[in-house]
């Protein structure tokens, strides 16, 4: 025992005394470029003169040597072709950073075969950071280093943290307050599919933060990007140049304080279910009949006794989420050749839960002053998400050429019960819906690519063909209604109607593009870069519906229900003199579409000095669209068959005063066009709106003009304030807006005249050691943002702020950083002003108006820690969503009485707490 303890003591002695000259030492870093061109060298040499100590750069030209002894230095800087450069007088102090940013002038020498195998990587702060502000276009970043000091679980909890980003439904972007279908998503170098049924959206959670090297955002157009957005161009960028051989685990468990040990309900499920892959089990059998109503009762009864299945509820106790990686990194060399792959994968599920009030109203009571409810309910969700994702990526490095090979796969299921309970207004009647669903969504993205460079990096070649998928299955839908006189006594509910339904979605996207770069030296002043490009995408989709209803006859079994119906829907009660399906399904309930787009560019970037640089160009897009389907009657078809050229010319300058401020202008045109769902009349029926959805074959493209302006001031290394604004200017956008249909609503897509937004955006990334905080940075982005949109005199439609568009975007933070110590912490904050979710309809008397609803503001914080334990071992933590506060959606109905008063009523429609999460996790290197 005496020589354990003795050993524990000699252990931790040297721990405090490792610690200690860590603590004591200090850090000199920096950036070397090339003189001229501003470009970063890769794999130069930095060595303190007069020892050994040195490193070479990196793929952005960044350098970084550690446990430097206080002092003073001279640092010699060297590179193949350039003129070596000694840096005297270089000064060390424990505990900081000496910044030293050099740049190497070319020596004028003829060398001949000199090869530097390596590529340029985006993955830590600094390498965003000169991104960022070497590019012409107007955008903003985030690294797989600043990722990890967050606990940011996917990537929309991660878009959360760029300026101007705020995210909808925990899934979707919403970019300058322009609603998700304003933007557009690549998966490194290709398009990704929608993932939504009823919305032009990328559903960003399916992508695992951990395999994410970088994420760019692009605000304003340039030639070589995508001309379909307005908001902004997302291009995400998974890992795939590993660092050297690794293995790492990582495990994490969540507590939500609404479903952590609470009691859980969830209809029977499947093995397959704890993989995400659940829906498989759920559909139709192959022997079902094409249409149900076209055989007999008989054989009706038979079908519904065959499908009959997952009726009873189970009640548990919710487990924490539980979230699993693994990643391999592995670098070899082959010859000449050096090849990296990259391969991970993760697995995670956990419970949701929460209590909801639902609301929607009748007109305002004008006679006693005060809001009549058309349906009030309290709706009681469970949910349980598990996703399996896995990356597999492969990089070759041969000479001036460069392959990848990159494959990303996720699936996601999720399995759902909600209760809903209150009062029918329109029919005078308590009412229960019950639901019950599973939700597969699988989705897959593969590319390969090469990049060649020629004549000493006069010329640059690369291209990509990729492949992507994206199935979305809802098998067996359960929907049943219960209804009672509310007379106030106990009689129990009586079950009225019951529904199942089945639908599938299937995307393919096929697509491929090639990009030319030649530069061109007239003078030391003058160094023209031409650019020039094609690209082509082919996408299409096939989607299928299948409704069903239960008719049910005779006597000789319950139909009263209390939230449990396994009992009604036995095997012994369906026949065809009892219970069995009878089908709903018409050919409006299918539809395929596809669309092509060709596009090419060309463009020249334009300088004059190190001062002034431009980019000018234009990119020409050819559209065709073509659906095939039927009106919602099932009988008219509708069919079309839309194409359009187009040309969408940019310019974006930049304008560095010197190395520390620059200003940048640009100009752009861009589309938004419509996506297949909300172009076809297919009517869906959302459950937590008690709503249908229909889209809408008259829809025209939208086009926008973009102006920016930025300032940006690069105070030192990894700092940076930008100040920027922004015009939009819009023609025909698109919304979504609803409607009264009968004793229901209805939402749909719709073209307005014309709109404009306009913001101020603040970005600020600061040290704070200059008010003695050393290690702690602060970090602010936010935007103000007006946007209005205007209608044809005379209409009953009245300005109002586009749909999606938020007034305010607040993002801000501390990050605390001690790598000596392996410890960092942070408190990261935001909130949105109010926006609008739906459009509504505005009626000839204001009074009567169907109100838009809005999506109100409220306050997220969350808190992360990490601890480094040794060199393989790193402790992780955090709150997620500390405040609890409640997500709400309200109505602003101005009412204007007989007198000529007026007053503002504020109707409640929807509104729940999500709850706070706790999050614990350890991760192992090695």
């Amino acid at each position: 025992m005496k020589t354990i303890r003795n050993r524990l003591l000699l252990l931790l002695a040297g721990v405090f005394l490792s610690l200690t000259i860590n603590a004591q030492t200090g850090v000199i870093c920096g950036n070397v470029s090339d003189a001229k061109l501003n470009e970063p060298l890769i794999g130069a040499s930095v060595v303190i003169s007069g020892t050994t100590t040195g490193v070479v750069t990196d793929l952005d030209g960044n350098f970084r040597i550690e446990n430097v002894t206080p002092g003073t230095y001279a640092v010699s800087v060297s590179y193949v072709s350039y003129q070596t450069q000694v840096i005297p007088s270089v000064k060390v102090v424990a505990r900081q950073e000496a910044v030293v940013n050099v740049k190497l002038s070319d020596a004028d020498l003829q060398l001949q075969n000199v090869v530097v195998v390596a590529q340029r990587k985006l993955g830590t702060e600094m390498a965003v950071l000169n991104t960022v502000r070497n590019s012409l276009p107007v955008m903003n970043g985030i690294s797989s280093q600043q990722i990890a000091k967050t606990q940011d679980s996917d990537a929309a909890e991660v878009l959360r943290r760029i300026p101007g980003i705020t995210i909808i439904d925990d899934r979707f972007i919403v970019v300058r307050g322009l609603a998700q279908r304003y933007n557009s998503v690549w998966l490194n170098n290709a398009t990704t599919p929608s993932s939504e049924t009823d919305s032009r959206a990328f559903s960003f959670d399916v992508l695992p933060s951990s395999l994410i090297d970088n994420m760019m955002v692009y605000k304003s157009p340039s030639p070589e990007l995508p001309a379909d957005f307005a908001g902004g161009f997302v291009r995400v960028m998974t890992k795939n140049i590993p660092d050297g051989n690794s293995y790492s685990f990582q495990y994490q468990a969540g507590f939500n304080t609404n479903a952590s040990f609470k009691t859980f309900k969830l209809t029977n499920r499947l093995g397959a279910d704890f993989f995400g892959f659940g829906a498989g089990g759920r559909m139709l059998p192959g022997n079902a009949p094409a249409h149900l109503n076209d055989v007999s009762p008989e054989t009706a009864a038979a079908f519904t006794k065959q499908i009959n299945q997952r009726w009873g509820v189970k009640t548990f106790t919710a487990l924490p989420e539980q979230k699993l990686s693994f990643t391999m990194n592995r670098s070899f060399n082959m010859g000449d050749m050096r090849i990296g792959n990259v391969t991970s994968v993760n697995y995670s599920t956990g419970y949701d839960y929460y209590e909801m009030e639902n609301n929607r109203y009748q007109s305002y009571d004008m006679v006693n002053n005060t809001s009549r409810y058309d349906n009030h309910y309290f709706d009681e969700a469970y949910k349980n998400t598990t996703k399996l994702g896995a990356l597999f990526n492969w990089s070759l490095l041969a000479g001036n050429s460069k392959y990848e090979f990159r494959n990303f796969f996720n699936q996601r299921g999720t399995s759902s019960l909600i209760q809903r309970e209150g009062t029918d207004y329109y029919s005078d009647l308590d009412v229960r819906y019950w639901e019950s669903l599973y939700t597969g969504r699988t989705t897959y993205s593969g590319q390969l690519s090469g990049e060649h460079r020629f004549a000493e990096d006069v010329n640059k070649l690369d291209w990509t063909v990729g492949y992507s998928y994206a199935n979305y299955n809802e098998p067996d839908r359960k929907d049943v209604y219960s209804k009672r006189n509310p007379d106030g006594s106990a009689m129990p509910y009586r079950v009225d109607e019951a529904k199942r339904y089945y639908q599938e979605l299937n995307d393919n996207g096929f697509s491929a593009g090639t990009n030319y770069e030649h530069k061109l030296k007239v003078n030391d002043l003058f160094s023209p870069v031409i650019y020039g490009g094609l690209y082509g995408e082919y996408k299409t989709r096939d989607f299928e519906a299948r409704r069903f209803g239960y008719n049910m006859l005779g006597n000789g079994y319950d139909r009263n229900a209390d939230w449990e119906y396994s009992h009604l829907f036995t095997s012994a009660n369906m026949g065809a003199d009892k219970i069995y399906l009878i089908e709903n399904t018409n050919k409006s309930d299918s539809y395929t579409s596809d669309n092509f787009l060709g596009a090419g560019y060309v463009s020249a970037r334009l300088n004059y000095g190190e001062k002034l640089n431009a980019n000018v160009g234009v990119r020409v897009e050819y559209y065709n669209l073509k659906l095939d389907g039927y009106e919602p009657d099932g009988v008219k078809p509708v069919n079309l068959d839309q194409s359009t050229t187009d040309l969408f010319p940019s310019v974006n300058v930049s304008y560095n005063f010197n190395e520390k401020h620059q200003l940048r202008l640009a100009y752009g045109r861009s589309v938004n066009r419509a996506e297949f769902r909300e172009i076809v009349p297919y009517v869906y029926y959302d459950f937590e709106r008690f709503a249908n959805i229909s889209g809408n074959a008259q829809l025209k493209n939208a086009y926008a003009n973009n102006l920016d302006i930025r300032y940006e001031f690069y105070p030192s290394a990894g700092e940076t304030v930008s100040l920027g604004g922004f015009y939009k200017g819009f023609n025909d956008p698109i919304e979504q807006t609803y409607h009264e249909a009968g004793s229901g609503v209805q939402y749909t897509f719709m073209n307005a005249d014309r709109s404009e937004a306009l913001g101020l955006e603040l970005d600020v990334k600061k040290q704070l050691d200059f008010i003695g905080l050393k290690d702690l940075s602060f970090v602010f982005n936010g935007a103000i943002i007006h946007s209005k949109v205007y209608f044809e005199e005379g209409s009953f439609e009245r300005n109002r702020p586009m749909q999606g568009q938020s007034p305010y975007l607040i993002n801000t933070g501390l990050f605390y950083q001690n790598d000596n110590n392996g410890l960092s912490a942070s408190v990261l904050f935001n909130r949105i002003g109010k926006r609008i979710e739906t459009v509504g309809i505005p009626k000839q008397n204001p009074n009567d108006d169907i109100p838009d609803v809005y999506e109100m503001p409220r306050n997220s914080l969350d808190l992360s820690f990490s601890k480094k334990i040794g060199k393989m071992v790193e402790i992780k933590g955090g709150v997620k969503d500390l405040l609890n506060a409640k997500i709400t959606y309200n109505q602003f109905l101005d009412i204007t009485d007989p007198a000529g008063n007026t007053q503002t009523v504020n109707q409640l429609i929807r509104s729940y707490r999500p709850g706070v999460t706790l999050n614990v996790g350890v991760s192992v290197k090695f």
